[in-house]
């Protein structure tokens, strides 16, 4: 009987090494000569662009077959258009990956017009930082916190209404009374920040610390740009002592429900494909973005451009965001009504 079970089980592991290689080899086979694409739901020069450009570079040469990788910008709904399309739309053969912005995961939840997705199906290729976000005004506002609009009317600029750049100064508003006004159209941050500098508006949420460490660093250093609240489960120092949203909270309900809202922040850069990607390309690109990630050349960009990597893999990406999103039914009724027009 032993004997029998020694083969038995020589045979299962033998087998499983043999799919394991035939898999691979269908990758291989499958990539080769393809262009695998990366959507980001924003105009360039924004952050999710900045991390889907960075990663881009680096991922191709660990797929198997080696495909060109590219960035496909589809701005448009406060990044759904970019989300439902890679869902519902791009074929499901693994050469459509999505970075979504952090608004999108709570979105279907929330049962926000536009989102067809279920953010839990997705299939997580892997999260390449975690992030703060900032809401960030401009220096000549005289703007030191979100608190200031107690007593004043900040003026926010955001890309929709169910994009986090106007979920976080309406939110506010909200649950707290603050004074604000939200003027939707602006297509990522990029853009956003422009409007901030010409005064159309005084301040843009969802600047993450990412950016403020790259291509807005001078901005936030010479005072052009001021942090006046930051959005995640942790501060960064690159905003200073800007409050913490958690920190306004009250009592353990407006607790649960910022946190349902907004600690998913965390999950910063994650990348995803549709539900129906057939396994091995799933585990062909988790292993191509866990070693990308984790690669000598990949970090040494991003020390060179002050990127803080601090990656997870698909399977924890996919954990943390179903604990995260998981909640009693109250809080994400009270959470919908708190982001309603």
């Amino acid at each position: 009987m032993r004997a029998i079970a020694r083969v038995t089980l020589a045979s299962i592991v033998a087998f499983a090494a043999g799919a394991s290689v035939a898999n691979a080899q269908g990758a291989s086979d499958f990539y080769k000569g393809k262009t695998v694409a990366i959507y980001v739901g924003f105009a360039p020069g924004g952050g999710a662009d900045l991390w889907a450009r960075f990663i881009a570079r680096h991922i191709g040469k660990y797929i198997p077959g080696e495909p060109n990788v590219v960035v496909q910008n589809m701005p448009g709904a406060g990044g759904f258009v970019a989300v439902n399309h890679v869902y519902n739309v791009a074929p499901k053969d693994g050469t459509n990956i999505i970075l979504p912005s952090t608004s999108a995961f709570t979105a279907p939840q929330l049962k926000q017009p536009g989102a067809r997705w279920d953010t839990l199906k997705l299939q997580w290729l892997g999260n390449l930082t975690q992030d703060t976000s900032s809401c960030s005004a401009s220096g000549k506002s005289g703007l030191k916190s979100i608190a200031d609009a107690k007593t004043r009317e900040i003026i926010f600029g955001s890309d929709g209404n169910d994009d986090s750049a106007s979920h976080h100064p309406r939110f506010m508003g909200k649950l707290f009374g603050f004074k604000v006004k939200v003027i939707a159209g602006y297509k990522g941050t990029g853009p956003a920040l422009l409007a901030v500098e010409r005064g159309e508006i005084d301040a843009r949420c969802s600047v993450w610390a990412s950016l403020a460490l790259t291509s807005q660093r001078e901005n936030f250093t010479t005072g052009k740009l001021v942090p006046i609240m930051q959005v995640g489960s942790k501060p960064h120092p690159i905003f200073g002592k800007a409050p913490m949203m958690m920190d306004f909270a009250r009592n353990d309900e407006e607790k649960q429900i910022i946190a349902f809202l907004f600690n998913t922040i965390d999950i910063s850069r994650p990348f995803a494909v549709a539900p129906e990607v057939p396994a091995d390309r799933v585990k062909a690109l988790r292993d191509a973005f866990w070693k990308a990630a984790n690669s000598a050349e990949l970090k040494a960009d991003a020390d060179k451009a002050r990127m803080e990597i601090t990656p997870m893999t698909g399977e924890q990406t996919e954990e943390v965001m179903r604990k995260a999103l998981t909640v009693p039914d109250a809080i994400s009724t009270k959470a919908r009504a708190l982001l309603s027009d």
